[in-house]
């Protein structure tokens, strides 16, 4: 089998949604492993692009090659905005396969990886497609999984739905949850004063808010009470701001720490940091059965205590370390943290964290992605 390896992703690169780090960052694990990786992502123009050089928006020298491929981009255009969703989404689809189409001569010796079943189908002559779902996928998206059938494609599904879904259509299929860059995530040795709370990542995903207004509404109160601090870091800004001003209406604004995008040797250095690391995620089908949270497994890199919501993607990953709450209720979330804001049940909890590290790397993962690829 080849040992050139194309990872191929349609959408902003760099950008500061987690598709971005995971890819990149299996671009890397693929690459620890003996492969020679390139990356391939589409030119953008409009007015989420971000203009500067891939190293340095992510703070690190890779050592793989990024190659931006020229691209039509529809989402640039002043009507775009003006269109109907249904025909928004119909336009990416249809632009993102005749876009890989382009890619047929420069990848066609080599592996294929992508989360994208249009780009998998169209590059579907290459030694070998690698599909990654990380979601349900809309009807298109659907019917192009279903024909990802053939003898030189391997799929993973991140959650038991998805990997339920993709035997149906092939014997190579594996459940794999995310994994995360232990080099980079890795438990802090300093304590700190105050009790941490905080949460990483983006505050909403596909239109739908990912519960941390109403998580910081119920830190307020407790704050009455427990002796903590909280730290957001993420966006859009518009959410931040939403935080922000409910804060600043309470008697506790010296408590909140707000921490916009940045790097990723940064962003680990502030999530070591944390002592509990919040996951209050809401209850729909993409998140209930779909979803596996990169922040879950950076936080129990970094030897903090997570506390979710009781999702189904999140309980199966069997992780005992996982504190959960009844979904949507923050109540409930706010009377589960209670038992966690004691530094001597922290502490406990982490020496139990630290014995997972192997079992989460995404370099364990990346192995058995080969294991699958040697069937």
């Amino acid at each position: 089998m080849s040992k050139k390896l194309s990872v191929v992703v349609y959408g902003r690169i760099p950008t500061e949604k987690a598709y971005g780090i995971h890819a990149i960052n299996q671009a890397k694990s693929f690459k620890k492993q003996g492969y020679q990786v390139s990356f391939y992502y589409p030119s953008t123009n409009n007015k989420k692009t971000i203009k500067e050089p891939v190293s340095n928006y992510y703070g690190e020298d890779f050592e793989f090659e990024f190659k931006e491929i020229k691209n039509f981009d529809f989402t640039g255009l002043k009507i775009f905005d003006l269109l109907p969703s249904w025909l928004k989404k119909f336009l990416w689809l249809f632009n993102s396969y005749f876009w890989a189409k382009k890619l047929r001569p420069l990848v066609s010796d080599s592996i294929v990886w992508s989360t994208n079943p249009l780009v998998c189908h169209a590059l579907r002559y290459s030694n070998s497609i690698i599909f990654e779902k990380h979601g349900q996928g809309k009807w298109l998206q659907k019917m192009f999984i279903n024909k990802l059938n053939g003898s030189n494609f391997y799929l993973i599904g991140t959650t038991r739905t998805s990997y339920e879904e993709l035997k149906k259509i092939s014997s190579k299929s594996i459940y794999l949850p995310n994994g995360v860059d232990t080099e980079r995530f890795y438990p802090n040795k300093v304590k700190t004063k105050d009790l941490i709370v905080g949460y990483s990542g983006m505050l909403e995903t596909y239109g739908f808010d990912k519960g941390v207004l109403n998580a910081c509404k119920e830190m307020i109160n407790l704050m009455k009470y427990y002796k903590f601090r909280v730290v957001i870091i993420g966006g859009p800004e518009y959410k931040i701001d939403e935080i922000k001003d409910m804060v600043k209406e309470s008697n506790y604004a010296n408590k909140f720490k707000f921490v916009n995008r940045i790097p990723q040797n940064e962003l680990a250095e502030e999530i070591r940091k944390f002592d509990v690391g919040i996951v209050p995620y809401p209850d729909n089908i993409h998140t209930n059965l779909y979803a596996s949270p990169l922040k879950i497994f950076e936080y129990l890199a970094s030897g903090v205590v997570p506390l979710v919501s009781d999702l189904e993607a999140h309980q199966e990953l069997g992780i005992n370390e996982i504190v959960f709450y009844k979904r949507g209720n923050f109540k409930n979330f706010a009377h589960v943290l209670t038992s966690l804001l004691e530094k001597k049940v922290i502490e406990n909890k982490r020496v139990k964290i630290l014995e997972l590290q192997s079992k989460i790397s995404l370099d364990y993962r990346t192995e058995k992605i080969i294991e699958l690829l040697r069937l």
